[in-house]
């Protein structure tokens, strides 16, 4: 098997005009690559209280919000930069008391813990920038209500795509991501047992219910 490459950092995008032209891109792009994601969450037919890992400059979140209807939505995100636009964008969208945004990280135990328990958990494109994606696996099962589900979606690591000639982001992020079996161990290790992870190239999927 090809090597993981770490991110090196925790890759927190700021700066005002970077986090703008990036809800521009989602706004251009979002709906494609979003599709079978947003899909995916509403076939798990859940209503109530969310957490969003990694919203970025919030498009997805104010998708979410407005398929699921019934849902009040937290939204943890490390860049302040990002939560400004993000705030913004949702102000904008009307979504004002449906969508709380949350500086930090999903390693934190202590602020997980602070977030209280949610009936569904989600995440895109952010498990290979984790840190220690062991800390995080477990601090998001503690939060999880009693028949909760937790939804990840995001790149998975496999010679087909390892090189490609894309561009340096994408190329990292595919590099940085994790397999089947990687994630296995790891859901071993926390003791999470009802789980299914789904190779769906260059995607991977996982579910997890409590």
């Amino acid at each position: 098997m090809l090597p993981r490459t770490p991110h090196t950092d925790l890759q927190v995008i700021s700066g005002a005009a970077t986090t703008e032209n990036y809800l521009e891109m989602q706004k251009k792009q979002g709906r494609l690559y979003l599709a079978k994601f947003l899909n995916l969450l509403e076939k798990q037919d859940k209503t109530g209280k969310f957490l969003e890992i990694g919203p970025g400059p919030g498009y997805q979140t104010v998708q979410v919000a407005n398929r699921i209807k019934n849902s009040m939505i937290v939204a943890l995100e490390p860049s302040a930069d990002m939560i400004k636009v993000a705030s913004e964008f949702a102000q904008s969208q009307k979504m004002n008391g449906r969508i709380t945004y949350v500086q930090g990280i999903v390693e934190d135990e202590v602020l997980m813990a602070s977030l209280g328990r949610f009936d569904l958990i989600y995440s895109t494109f952010s498990l290979h920038h984790w840190q220690e994606p062991i800390k995080a696996f477990a601090n998001l099962y503690k939060a999880l209500k009693p028949g909760g589900t937790l939804v990840i979606y995001d790149f998975i690591r496999h010679w087909s795509t390892y090189y490609l000639p894309l561009h340096k982001g994408l190329k990292e992020s595919l590099r940085a991501a994790y397999t089947v079996k990687e994630l296995q161990e790891m859901f071993n290790v926390v003791s999470i047992n009802t789980c299914e992870v789904k190779n769906q190239l260059p995607m991977l999927q996982i579910l997890i219910k409590k």
